[in-house]
């Protein structure tokens, strides 16, 4: 869970002060096959995969590809803003394209993440919670909100 996310805080620390170092960066920022793999996977996957399972799927593009280019591609990826990572506090990460404000459903017994999509989930809903937090010297500039529960499949 904790792997691209360590991996995209240990790349903002990147040295450019060398050639070495802006030679890595290029390297972290060039748009290669494998990134369009992984990109194409996330996008075409409705079920808000994990990244083993972005891998399993990448592999059937990419033979070659290995798992540790998976996972840092998804981190570049969410660092730059064309994925979203949904972070669970019990389990893996799981990956989403889907970039508009929207909130997720986490079934308890199958592991299963389904978008929600609820009236008034634009800045309204966000302001309006946001007002009536007493925080004032923190800037506050989102919020992700998963509900927990059993989906129809499991509650039968």
């Amino acid at each position: 869970m904790n792997i691209v996310s360590n991996f995209v805080k240990n790349s903002d620390s990147i040295s450019t002060s060398t050639s070495t170092s802006n030679i890595n960066n290029a390297k972290v920022l060039r748009n290669t096959p494998q990134r369009q793999v992984v990109l194409k996977v996330v996008r075409e996957s409705m079920d808000h995969p994990t990244a083993e399972t972005i891998f399993e799927r990448a592999r059937e593009l990419d033979p070659n590809i290995s798992v540790a280019t998976v996972y840092r591609n998804l981190g570049i990826l969410f660092q730059k803003g064309e994925i979203n990572q949904i972070a669970l506090p019990f389990g893996a990460c799981h990956y989403d394209f889907n970039l508009a404000q929207h909130y997720h459903f986490y079934c308890n017994a199958c592991n299963s993440v389904e978008d929600i999509i609820a009236k008034d989930v634009e800045n309204k809903s966000f302001q309006g919670l946001k007002d009536k937090l007493d925080m004032p010297k923190y800037v506050i500039n989102g919020c992700e909100l998963i509900f927990t529960g059993l989906c129809p499949n499991c509650s039968n």
